[in-house]
This record gives C-alpha cells, structure tokens and sequence, in this order.
C-alpha cells in the first residue's frame, strides 16, 4: 500500500514537470448536480459543484487527472468536501484506474482524520465491455470493500445495477453485501445557439439494501 501511495505522488511529480515546460491541460469542466449521489449513497446535502481536469497525454493511454465535489452550502459535518486523484491506463480490451480517494475540510485543509492528498483511501478499479454490457470492479485496498457494477441501455436509458460488499466496517451495505445502485438514467442537450448547446442529464437511483431513493439531475459545462 505504501508503494502504491509514493507511486501516485511520483506520478503527480512528473505531472507537475511537464507542466513547467508550457504543456497546457488537455481539458477540464464541471458538472453542478443537484445532489451527491454515488454507488447508490448520498454524500452532503443540497447542490454540489463537480470540477474536473486532466493532464496531457504523457504516452498514448495514459490519463492522469483530478476530479472534485463541493457544495454549494456550508451545513457543517453533514456536508462533503471531495479531492481525488486518478491515474487510468486503457489496455483496450480493459482499463485500469487507480484512484486515491481524500475528503479536505471546508478551508481545503486536512486534518488528521481526512489524510492528506496523497494518503487517502486507495480504490484499484477495472472496467471493460462484454458485448452491450459494460462492467466495472472496484476494490478498495485498505477499507476492503468492493464494488461490482453492470451497465447497459435499456430503450434509449442508461441502466446499471451495482453490488456492494464491506470488509471489517460498514462502507456500501451496513458492513455485509448486497445491492446497493440500481439506477436509471438519460441525457439531453438544450440548444442555446447555433453553436452551443448544454449538457443535461438525470437519473433515478435506488439503494435496495439501504432502502432509499433519489432523484438527481444536473448539467455539464
């Protein structure tokens, strides 16, 4: 685990290197959500502000990048402040992520609780396709807790069902295993003008096991 840990910081080293050499971002956006709902659990309460950016391409397959959850209201512990770092690589029958999962305070501080940004909860996921069904599986090493998820469309929705199972502590299914996501999705554009248009998307996701539901909606930029 510690090897893994110093190979995501020697990673972001090399980033920051070819970044002082007038490399650009090969992109960024954000995504503002009505709620943060993730694997069928919702963190915070109220809107949130999803930043996201990657790197260049430092060899072909390779993306290095940061994605982030902010909400838009500070309502103290229940909110959920969220700084990731990934690195994925395709292989082309399979991808392969590993992502470094930390939770800053309200100030972008860490405290002693939330780890560092380089020392969070470590999560190596894989994910490919078999046929119209796509398949993820996440685990995480420290927490030891894994995620098996199937995606695929359903009459022009996005259907995906998820199964959780925890370690030694609850984190998907109350510290056991069962279903956790099931959730049914969609997108659309708004056209603006003739050369802009924006992103919607929607979803209604259900957690079995926890026996709740949520209804999500949010936009692209």
């Amino acid at each position: 685990m510690k090897l893994i840990k110093n190979s995501i910081i020697l990673i972001f080293v090399v980033m920051l290197s070819f970044a002082s050499t007038d490399l650009k971002a090969q992109d960024f956006g954000a995504d503002v959500v009505s709620s943060y709902v993730w694997r069928g659990t919702q963190f915070g309460t109220g809107p949130a502000v999803q930043p996201w950016f990657t790197l260049p391409e430092l060899t072909s397959g390779l993306e290095l990048g940061v994605w982030g959850s902010f909400p838009t209201s500070d309502a103290g512990t229940s909110q959920t402040y969220e700084l990731d770092l990934y690195a994925s690589y395709d292989f082309g029958p399979f991808a392969l992520t590993v992502t470094n999962y930390t939770f800053p305070t309200a100030t972008g501080a860490y405290d002693t609780a939330n780890y560092e940004l380089f020392d969070g909860d470590m999560e190596v996921s894989a994910s490919t396709s078999l046929g119209a069904i796509g398949l993820t599986v996440g685990y995480f090493t420290d927490l030891e807790a894994l995620y098996v998820e199937a995606g695929t469309t359903l009459a022009g929705m996005n259907l995906a069902i998820g199964y959780g199972s925890d370690g030694d502590s609850a984190f998907y299914a109350g510290g056991e295993s069962g279903l956790v996501n099931v959730s049914l999705g969609g997108s659309k554009d708004i056209k603006i003008t003739d050369d802009y248009s924006l992103p919607l998307f929607g979803s209604f996701i259900y957690n079995p096991d926890a026996e709740a539901a949520f209804m999500v909606v949010g936009m692209s930029f």
